[in-house]
């Protein structure tokens, strides 16, 4: 199969010929939410980074989520120039993780990637991810080599930290949505069927060979990034309540620690009213304080409670985590000639 590209596009990557024997498929998978300027980009330097690997085949499966700039039109004028870029595009935007789930349902590849659109992940570290696969590596993390600066960076390392003390489950510090699974780990996460899979917490009870590989993060290259505090406060807290039953514990014992403080509290009372009963001046300030915080302590209980119930709820549901409205098959970008 040949491709009809204008070379005058300077990210239009120029499909070429290799000599194939046995060759394995990679399948990249790139959640999409506005990212209109940085598609092309990206798929110049895939197909750039495809070249430098002859012994697999890399394809790209894009999922847009709910896009509201020109990003399928984008998609779909590379896929008009003969660059076989896959489509998965949402009926509205279901979030970066429901992509992500999507795309790894959709994937065909023996190996899977995936990365973020804005090019934080550099497309250039894939071979060496893939020469980790073929040393027997089932799952490579790739984690930032230095840590981000500012209020986001404070609340992932302190996110980071709670997880790993509240949690059953062993996070990456510094992790990103940058990885490598292999086709075995793809299988069970799909298996796997919880709604909203938080893949950061997920991945790693699984088993299976990890390791964990540093990379220097990109600036983003185009546009403003969609997922701001308020999503990641969303997600943070999410995976809390999914991979920990702390909150649930603390809301029992604190229940019990006040119970027994309530009982020694009325027996004081009662022992101060027998024996210094002349010296007690009526009031109800500590009454109304005591009953305010009790209340007050039972609502934030039955809060937590309700916070798993919900989460039963929309699993028992069983509401879709994303839907697709258009889906278009990827091809691999450097094009195959089999040998005669």
């Amino acid at each position: 199969m040949s491709s009809s590209i204008d070379p005058s596009s300077s990210a239009a990557p120029i499909a070429h010929e290799v000599q194939s024997g046995s060759r394995r498929t990679v399948t990249v998978i790139a959640p999409v939410y506005n990212e209109e300027a940085n598609i092309p980009v990206l798929i110049d330097r895939m197909a750039k980074m495809a070249r430098t690997i002859p012994h697999w085949s890399v394809e790209v499966l894009l999922v847009d989520d709910g896009s509201r700039d020109g990003s399928v039109e984008a998609i779909e004028g590379l896929r008009a120039q003969g660059i076989w870029v896959g489509l998965l595009r949402f009926s509205r935007n279901f979030g970066h993780q429901a992509a992500m789930q999507a795309g790894l349902a959709h994937a065909r590849g023996d190996a899977v990637i995936t990365l973020d659109a804005d090019l934080q992940h550099p497309p250039e570290e894939i071979p060496r991810m893939l020469a980790r696969l073929d040393e027997g590596v089932d799952v490579v993390q790739m984690v930032r080599s230095t840590s981000v600066s500012g209020s986001k960076g404070l609340f992932s390392r302190s996110f980071y930290r709670l997880f790993v003390l509240l949690s059953d489950s062993e996070i990456v510090p510094g992790g990103a949505d940058f990885r490598l699974l292999s086709r075995r780990v793809v299988d069970v996460l799909n298996l796997i069927p919880e709604r909203e899979k938080f893949l950061r917490g997920l991945i790693p009870t699984l088993g299976f060979r990890q390791e964990v590989m540093p990379f220097e993060q990109a600036e983003r290259l185009h546009g403003k990034p969609a997922f701001g505090f308020r999503r990641s406060l969303k997600l943070g807290v999410k995976a809390l309540f999914d991979f920990s039953t702390v909150p649930l514990k603390l809301a029992f014992w604190g229940g019990m620690l006040l119970a027994l403080a309530s009982f020694v509290a009325g027996v004081v009372s009662i022992l101060i009213k027998i024996f210094y009963w002349h010296e007690i001046v009526p009031g109800y300030t500590d009454i109304i304080c005591s009953i305010l915080f009790l209340c007050g302590t039972i609502v934030a209980a039955v809060g937590v409670l309700g916070r798993y119930l919900m989460m039963i709820l929309e699993q028992v549901r069983g509401r879709p985590a994303f839907i697709v409205m258009t889906h278009l098959s990827p091809k691999p970008l450097v094009v195959l000639r089999e040998k005669p």
